[in-house]
C-alpha cells in the first residue's frame, strides 16, 4: 500500500511539474520555430500586404532570395505568447493593415510556413503555422527589433529585376 503511496505521489508530482511548464515556464523562455526547417530549402516565398479592400501581392522563386528571407526569420528572436493572456495585444488594432506570408519548400519535405497577421501598427507580433506535424503553431512576439517589411519588400522587388 505504501508503494501504491509514492508512485500516486510521484505521478501527481509529474502532472504538476508538466502543467507548470506548459503554462508558465515556456512561455518566458525565447524559441524560434523555424528552426526546426534550417535544414530545408525553400522554393519559393509569397509575401502580401492586406489592406481592408484590397492586397498587393508579391512573390519569389529566387533560391538565393529566398534563403536570405528564411534567415531573416529564422534570425528572429522570438518568444511565445498565451493567446488569452495577450487578447488586445494580439487582437485589436487601429489600423486594419497587416501582412502576411508563405514560405514553400522543396520536396522531400514539401511543407509550408504560413507567417500571419503582422499588423502595421504592432510589427512585433507574429503569427506562424505550419502544416508540419509536431510543429509549435501560435503566437510570437519579436524580442529587441520590429518586423522589416521593407526589407523583406526590397529583396523580392530585387529579386524580380534580375
Amino acid at each position: 500500500m505504501k508503494n501504491f503511496k509514492y508512485v500516486f505521489s510521484i505521478l501527481i508530482l509529474f502532472y504538476l511539474l508538466t502543467n507548470f511548464y506548459q503554462n508558465y515556464i515556456y512561455y518566458k523562455i525565447p524559441y524560434n520555430p523555424l528552426v526546426e526547417f534550417t535544414k530545408d530549402t525553400p522554393r519559393g516565398f509569397h509575401f502580401s500586404k492586406n489592406h481592408p479592400n484590397n492586397s498587393i501581392n508579391k512573390s519569389s522563386h529566387n533560391l538565393d532570395t529566398n534563403t536570405l528571407i528564411f534567415k531573416y526569420f529564422s534570425d528572429l528572436n522570438l518568444i511565445p505568447l498565451k493567446e488569452k493572456a495577450h487578447w488586445n495585444e494580439i487582437h485589436k488594432h487601429e489600423k486594419e493593415i497587416y501582412f502576411s506570408g508563405m514560405f514553400e519548400f522543396v520536396p522531400p519535405a514539401n511543407n509550408k510556413i504560413f507567417i500571419d497577421e503582422i499588423y502595421l501598427d504592432n510589427l512585433t507580433i507574429i503569427a506562424i503555422r505550419s502544416d508540419k506535424r509536431g510543429f509549435h503553431d501560435g503566437y510570437y512576439k519579436i524580442i529587441g527589433s520590429k518586423f522589416d517589411y521593407k526589407y523583406i519588400n526590397d529583396l523580392i522587388t530585387n529579386s524580380q529585376k534580375l
